[in-house]
C-alpha cells in the first residue's frame, strides 16, 4: 500500500486520497491544496494509476489471440479447367497439369523448378 506525505506531517493512504479525488470532482491543484498537499503530490498518484491500468489493459491484450476475419474467394492464380488444373506463375506463366497426371512426376518437376 503506498503512502503520500503532504506538507504536514502525516501520511496519506493513496488509494483512499484517489477515491476521495473521483468523489470530489474537483480539479487535481484544487483538491491538493483543500488538503493540504502539493499539487505534483495528486498528479504524480493519478499518473502511476494510468501507468497501472494501462500495463492491465496491455496485458489483457496481450493474452487475446488476434483473429483476422478470412473470406475464401476464387483465386485468379490457380483455377480449374476442364482438363485438370492450371496455375498461373508470376510473370504471366501458366502450368496446366492435365486430369490424367502422374503425380510423381509432378512432384519431381516440381522439386526441379524449386531448385532453380
Amino acid at each position: 500500500m503506498s503512502t503520500i506525505t503532504p506538507a504536514r506531517t502525516e501520511s496519506v493512504d493513496v488509494p483512499t486520497l484517489l477515491a476521495e479525488f473521483d468523489a470530489s470532482r474537483q480539479t487535481p491543484a484544487a483538491f491538493a491544496r483543500s488538503r493540504g498537499l502539493a499539487p505534483w503530490r495528486v498528479y504524480n498518484a493519478l499518473n502511476r494509476r494510468k501507468a497501472i491500468a494501462r500495463r492491465a489493459a496491455a496485458a489483457v491484450n496481450a493474452a487475446r489471440p488476434a483473429l483476422l476475419p478470412v473470406r475464401v474467394v476464387a483465386d485468379a492464380a490457380t483455377t480449374r479447367t476442364k482438363s485438370g488444373l492450371e496455375i498461373e506463375l508470376a510473370g504471366g506463366h501458366r502450368l496446366r497439369i492435365g486430369a490424367d497426371f502422374d503425380a510423381e512426376l509432378l512432384r519431381r518437376v516440381l522439386g526441379a523448378l524449386s531448385r532453380c
